[in-house]
């Protein structure tokens, strides 16, 4: 087993594995109060375009993308973002 060391954090490796899709990641950690929790149950419906934000539980949430020509709009400290026309549009 080896172990590869980052700016803060450590990985451990087992023996033998040679390839990325040989890595068992376990994706319920509460990684110092991060709480990427249900990170395993939204990675499967995740799309091409797809986005993760954080909801108002506190738990990631899939922000699928907008229609065509809308504008991801933020509604300020502490609030979601969303899909929104452009002004005047």
């Amino acid at each position: 087993m080896g172990i590869l060391f980052g700016n803060s954090s450590c990985l451990l490796v087992k023996a033998g594995i040679t390839r990325l899709s040989q890595l068992e990641i376990d994706a319920d950690k509460d990684w110092a109060g991060y709480g990427m929790f249900n990170l395993k149950e939204l990675a499967p419906g995740m799309g091409k375009g797809d986005i993760l934000q954080r909801g108002d539980s506190g738990m990631l949430e899939k922000l699928s993308a907008g229609a065509i020509g809308f504008e991801m709009t933020s509604n300020g400290p502490g609030q979601e973002v969303e899909w929104k026309a452009p002004p005047g549009g």
